[in-house]
């Protein structure tokens, strides 16, 4: 998680970074370049900052969509372990006692064994 946040953290200084330079370009442009340029410079940082803007919220779908996929996920796997829950119950000649009395073998570290 901490890298997520320090990747957004970047990406968001890089970017305020990158307009801050583009407004500070413009008004030096803007002070000495004759009209064509200042034009040129105008439609050129223009079409820039919408660049940034499409890629936001490219990136904010992607964000919205690995959200949603990691919802369903959870999901399936909560129904797939009441599933096996359910499964485990109706089979008693599978083990010994219920599944909810499964631990990990933490001995020898290879799968699991009744608690009692």
């Amino acid at each position: 998680m901490r890298r997520v946040i320090w990747t957004g953290v970047g990406y968001s200084l890089g970017l305020s970074t990158s307009f801050y330079m583009q407004k500070r370009m413009r008004r030096a442009v803007q002070r000495v370049a004759p009209e064509h340029m200042r034009a040129d410079v105008s439609a050129k940082s223009k079409a820039t900052v919408q660049r940034a803007k499409d890629t936001i919220d490219r990136a904010r779908e992607v964000v919205i969509d690995l959200r949603d996929a990691a919802h369903e996920g959870v999901g399936a796997m909560q129904r797939e372990r009441a599933d096996l829950l359910v499964e485990f119950d109706a089979d008693d000649s599978m083990h010994s006692g219920s599944a909810r009395n499964l631990r990990p073998d933490a001995e020898e570290g290879r799968g699991f064994r009744p608690l009692h």
